[in-house]
């Protein structure tokens, strides 16, 4: 067999990373800079916080360069996407936190202007009161002064607001912090197991492990939805981690019984169906009932997901295209069958399809324009934000209920325009590309498998999300990878990173002269 030609890898990607560092930062000083003009005061320290946490970029890459014999530019790419991610989320936060604080202190400020005059009026009856003790009026001086003092300390609300909002800050910071390190530093971690032999064996090989895994998971995901509505722990979505699982279990499996798949279907009857059941029962025993799982749990977005996940692994590793184009008309006949037996679909999904389907139509009553209300200030945002944008902190992200997760891809459009949409959509294609150059510099089936299924799981899940925005699909709920607000759904996204990169490495030391 001959090696795959190597193509040509970046292994100084200083100053990629630090391009990316500069643009993020200049980014969140934008948002501050506009903030300010607008009369609301986005957060110092959190423009601070996330500079630092960009610059832990530049440390992976000291710790992974000496040893490191794969391509940089995926840790280039995803450091551009991140830097992205907290403009938009610190514009998105500071745009939210203005409008809590402004309610927060008309709020307190409206009571104790209602205590003094309740107060005042007590002092003025005890003056006129000639039987009023000395006592009684020192009290209400007292309480006068007391007023006094909680009115002088919504200016200092003001003044120290910076060293408050550190202070208060602290406990929640430390856990996205912590969240954020954890997630960056686990491509240091995944990077060097997989440059152990040992490791990536006892993945291909014994995979049933994982079914077995996948198989708790599930339990998990049932008595998650039941106890606390879909959340898990700290308000995780514990089936995150099938987009791992699941990838291993699958690679584990096509590269097995990949000749079982390219040979030729008997003759005889019997055999026939025996050769089928071979591959087949396993895999759909195995692949079927999580999907019975997202099936019961509403949630079609991830039905969708790893259901392309499927069809686009077996094309790999057959190199059919009954495989592929089966796969797609599968999926256009169902989509249809079931918008059309709206018995079968939840309430939620079914609203999901006639929004899709005709959103334009007049609004037939108030709850149908509470419906589309989202979608459709998600649309005004787009098109308000042209070819150019509106700037940053320039925009009204906040009218986007949904605007921090399912729809900050209509907050870049409205602030940065059509230009840095494209950007955006821009680097994810050149992710995507970087995560087939490892696929096609691979000559190990289980290798080229596992890089084919973490990049077309983050391909997947752009598309879908992109397009449920712009209205190319139905909205599925599904989060925008390394942009949308989610520290679990973070973790495993960069975990799949560590993997690719990983896998590069091992391409790069394999092909080594």
């Amino acid at each position: 067999m001959t090696k795959p030609k190597k193509s040509k890898v970046n292994n100084n990607p200083f100053f990629g990373i630090l391009a990316a560092i500069i643009v993020s930062i200049i980014g969140m000083l934008s948002v501050y800079i506009a903030g300010n003009a607008r009369g609301y005061d986005p957060s110092l320290t959190v423009l601070v916080r996330n500079a630092l946490l960009m610059s832990v970029f530049l440390i992976i890459y000291y710790l992974l360069k000496p040893k490191y014999k794969g391509d940089f530019s995926i840790l280039v790419v995803v450091a551009f996407l991140t830097g992205l991610g907290f403009i938009v989320q610190y514009r998105i936060s500071s745009a939210i936190n203005v409008d809590f604080q402004e309610t927060l202190i008309k709020q307190y400020s409206a009571a104790a202007k209602k205590k003094m005059e309740s107060d005042s009026l007590t002092t003025i009856t005890a003056e006129s009161d000639s039987t009023a003790s000395e006592s009684a009026r020192e009290r209400s001086f007292d309480a006068i002064q007391d007023e006094a003092k909680q009115l002088l300390r919504l200016e200092e609300f003001k003044l120290s607001r910076l060293v408050r909002e550190f202070i208060e800050n602290v406990p929640g910071w430390s856990r996205v912090i912590i969240s954020y390190l954890i997630a960056l530093f686990s491509i240091i971690y995944f990077v060097k197991k997989c440059s152990n032999d040992r490791f990536m064996d006892s993945l291909s090989k014994p995979f049933f492990w994982v079914a077995v895994t996948i198989l708790l998971l599930c339990v998990f995901v049932v008595l998650s939805e039941v106890k606390t509505r879909g959340r898990f722990v700290y308000q995780m979505t514990p089936w995150e981690a099938f987009k791992i699982t699941i990838i291993i279990f699958l690679a584990g499996f096509f590269a097995k019984f990949k000749e079982d798949f390219l040979r030729e279907r008997p003759k005889i009857k019997g055999q026939r169906i025996k050769r089928m059941l071979i591959p087949w029962g396993p895999f759909l025993l195995i692949w079927l009932i999580p999907q019975f799982l997202f099936v019961l749990l509403k949630d079609f977005g991830q039905v969708i997901i790893y259901g392309g996940l499927v069809v686009v692994m077996i094309f790999v590793i057959t190199k059919r295209y009954i495989y592929l184009f089966g796969g797609v008309a599968v999926t256009v006949i169902t989509s249809k069958l079931i918008f059309l037996s709206e018995s079968f679909l939840p309430a939620h999904v079914m609203l999901r399809f006639k929004i899709w389907s005709d959103i334009w139509v007049l609004p037939h009553n108030q709850a149908w324009w509470d419906s589309v209300y989202q979608v459709m200030n998600s649309f005004f945002a787009l098109n308000a934000g042209g070819m150019t944008g509106s700037g940053l902190g320039l925009g009204y992200p906040t009218n986007i209920p949904l605007v921090v997760s399912d729809f900050v891809y209509s907050a870049i459009g409205e602030e940065m325009g059509f230009l840095g949409a494209i950007v955006l959509v821009s680097a994810y294609f050149v992710l995507f590309l970087l995560g087939m150059r490892i696929v096609v510099e691979s000559d190990n089936d289980f290798e080229k498998l596992l890089a084919v299924g973490f990049t077309t799981m983050l391909a997947i899940q752009v598309f879908v999300n992109i397009g449920g925005v712009i209205k190319l699909i139905p909205l599925t709920g599904i989060t925008l990878p390394f942009i949308s607000r989610g520290g679990f759904s973070f973790l495993i996204t960069f975990i799949i990173i560590g993997f690719l990169m990983g896998l590069s490495h091992r391409n790069g030391r394999r092909n080594a002269p």
